[in-house]
């Protein structure tokens, strides 16, 4: 009760697009983040038909592809996100929890007419998906979720981690997804956002470790939580980790992609 008085003191409620009081997006304002979803490859943004990684950058990732669902650089995304992380207004969740969930469910709609679509043109269901690797989470597959963690310092500093908290809201009322923290992050980085090239790799570079043990992991379908994937640099690195725990498949699911203009 204290830390909404507080947060209402300092940041009236009131619709961050709108002014609307009494909300931090009203239902008008809400109606205008429309899922553009990234059908691309995330490290070299060749078209793909989930957004799957390319075959050309395949063998030198792990991470299987990414879903995501709006870009970057849509102003009012960008604004919701900034007062979510930097403002710690955890009630926006809500809201981006929402809107990843009816992207995902727009996606998996597309996906079955796609699919129905290639099957009446002949092709076998075995064969439609080993031609095209369509993503566990739109086939409706055991999901293990796991957010991306925070260093302890920054946690500390903002007194929660944003992909967790859009985590447990995205496996509510879903028993096909379980949440597991099994990454830590244990080296403190810089913001990938102020880096470029070499870097982005150089930083993130052995900042990860994972706690779970092998068999927890071996075979399972594993989604990464976060807010935004850029170059897929930090994702990778996390699945780099859980193929070496022989995880079946990798993937992140975000809320946008790409740069703020």
């Amino acid at each position: 009760k204290l830390y909404n008085f507080l947060i209402e003191l300092i940041f009236p409620i009131q619709c961050l697009e709108c002014s609307k009081e009494k909300t931090w997006l009203c239902k008008e304002c809400f109606k205008k983040l429309e899922p553009k979803l990234a059908m691309h490859c995330v490290f070299c943004e060749s078209k793909t038909t989930y957004g799957e990684t390319c075959t050309t950058c395949k063998p030198k990732y792990a991470l299987d592809g990414a879903i995501a669902c709006i870009p970057y650089s849509n102003k009012l995304i960008q604004t919701l996100i900034h007062n979510w992380k930097y403002n710690s207004i955890k009630e926006i969740t809500k809201y981006l929890a929402l809107f990843v969930k009816l992207s995902v469910q727009q996606a998996q709609t597309e996906a079955r007419k796609s699919s129905s679509k290639i099957l009446e043109q002949g092709i076998s269901k075995l064969d439609l998906t080993h031609t095209i690797e369509i993503p566990p989470i739109l086939l409706n597959e055991p999901i293990i979720i796991v957010p991306t963690p925070l260093h302890k310092n920054k946690l500390k500093e903002r007194g929660f981690n944003q992909s967790e908290l859009l985590a447990k809201l995205l496996v509510e009322n879903n028993p096909k997804w379980q949440i597991k923290n099994i990454i830590q992050r244990t080296k403190k980085t810089t913001a990938q956002a102020s880096l470029h090239g070499v870097d982005r790799i150089t930083n993130i570079q052995d900042a990860f470790t994972i706690s779970e043990q092998i068999n927890d992991i071996r075979g399972k379908h594993i989604i990464i939580i976060d807010d935004v994937i850029t170059t897929g640099n930090t994702t990778n690195a996390m699945a780099m980790l859980l193929k070496r725990s022989y995880a079946k498949s990798v993937w992140a699911l975000t809320i946008c992609y790409g740069h703020p203009l």
